[in-house]
């Protein structure tokens, strides 16, 4: 389905932005710019903004030789002395061997560390700068390896914040769906994505998929989820099915979906109030919906709920090869009605994908319907505190602090790029 500006007129959507000329409906791009600038709480937005708070970066690698090298790890911090050292990227290697390696590496992290692992498990580790291209374990001395102190490598995890609102301004606490992701290669066509569901802010029926960009749904043998699982589960719901309550934003429930293009597509939820679990009442086939994972006050509107994780197992078809597999190939994306029309909401990035159906696309340069954080850690705000802006020269919001603040990186994407690890006090969950 198209959806044109003179679909949108008679829907009703910005109805006042559109024009009427020899009995025709025009989308008046120039006026909708004006209507979402005014409704921003921010003063200016950088004209060359990307939203991007990661970037791929590409590294060879190279062991030395009589190591009985096995692995190598590129890692955000030095599994020798930190907790918690995320692995950006894993593949196998050999004495004497060069490989390549992409990872995904966060802007504000200016220094990385390779670890070489032999066959006893014992770790040789090497500080480089993120801007390197060359990697050398050659010459390092033998008695350097030692076995990890105090590190618990974990899997670079993604978090990835939504407005619902889409194509209107939104309210920009973007906790309308919260989804953490991360990936694990375990051989050169077997990929293991984890998908959790942390927070549903949002008041109406919302459904998620995953492009794999790159990638087409021809490309991929199967998918399956782990233990037979399925967010479309939910909880008992009174013993509706699914189908009872929601509207069918997706055409099919299948879990490898073809998108327009041939892309890979994996579906995740038709509604994501419903995959949160909660056993809420159905009254007249309709769900009553509340928000979770928002507010830290109980009420019959806001519950706090433990988050639900499904594991997804993608097999690619002989022939195809993810060994330079990035999070960076992520595209998660939600489906929103709005006046009878469906949108797809996408990072800013992939906002012109258009995955599953075509519509209405705006050139507008302001603040964007979805944000993806490289810090497993994020705190997102709170229901109705936005994100932390800069207005009439004040900071105020869920990052506000000044030199670390969400509106100083809005205005100048050059600088802080550390804001999202300095939440203001009780104004995040």
């Amino acid at each position: 389905m198209q959806y044109t500006g003179k679909i949108l007129m008679a829907l009703g959507i910005l109805g006042s932005l559109m024009l009427t000329s020899c009995n025709k409906d025009v989308f008046s791009e120039e006026e909708y710019d004006e209507h979402v600038k005014k409704s921003s709480p921010v003063d200016s937005v950088d004209a060359t903004h990307t939203w991007e708070l990661a970037q791929d970066h590409t590294y060879v690698v190279q062991a030395d030789v009589n190591v009985e090298a096995k692995s190598v790890l590129i890692l955000s911090d030095n599994p020798l002395t930190e907790l918690n050292s995320e692995i950006l990227s894993q593949t196998a290697i050999e004495d004497g061997e060069r490989v390549m390696m992409t990872a995904t590496v966060p802007t504000r992290i200016s220094d990385l560390y390779a670890a070489l692992v032999d066959a006893d498990g014992l770790y040789t580790v090497v500080n480089f700068p993120v801007a390197s291209t060359e990697i050398s374990f050659e010459n390092v001395k033998s008695a350097s390896k030692q076995k990890p102190l105090k590190a618990y490598l974990v899997q670079q995890k993604l978090v990835y914040c939504f407005e619902e609102e889409m194509p209107e301004p939104g309210d920009y606490d973007y906790n309308d769906v919260v989804l953490r992701l991360s990936r694990e290669i375990v051989n050169s066509r077997h990929l293991i994505i984890n998908v959790e569901l942390a927070a549903v802010g949002g008041e109406k029926q919302l459904a998620a998929g995953l492009r794999l960009v790159g990638y087409k749904a021809e490309d991929i043998d199967s998918v399956t989820i782990e233990g037979g699982g399925s967010f479309d589960l939910g909880g008992s719901h009174y013993d509706v099915p699914l189908e009872k309550t929601a509207s069918p934003l997706f055409e099919s429930s299948s879990l490898l979906q073809s998108g327009r293009n041939g892309e890979a597509v994996i579906y995740l939820f038709e509604d994501a109030h419903w995959a949160m679990g909660d056993d809420l009442e159905v009254i007249n086939q309709i769900f009553q919906r509340k928000r979770y994972n928002v507010s830290k006050l109980y009420s019959d509107d806001y519950m706090v709920l433990p988050t639900r994780t499904e594991t997804y197992h993608v097999y690619f078809k002989e022939g195809q090869s993810i060994n330079d597999f990035t999070p960076s190939m992520f595209d998660p994306f939600i489906l929103s009605p709005y006046y009878g029309a469906i949108w797809e909401i996408h990072c800013y990035r992939d906002r012109e994908a258009q995955v599953t159906r075509e519509y209405t696309l705006t050139k507008s340069k302001n603040l964007p319907w979805a944000l993806m954080i490289p810090y497993a850690s994020f705190r997102y705000p709170l229901e109705g505190v936005n994100i932390g802006f800069y207005k009439n020269g004040a900071l105020f919001g869920a990052y506000m602090n000044l030199g670390c603040s969400f509106g100083e990186w809005a205005m100048d994407h050059t600088k802080c790029l550390d804001w999202y690890t300095s939440p203001t006090f009780n104004q995040v969950f």
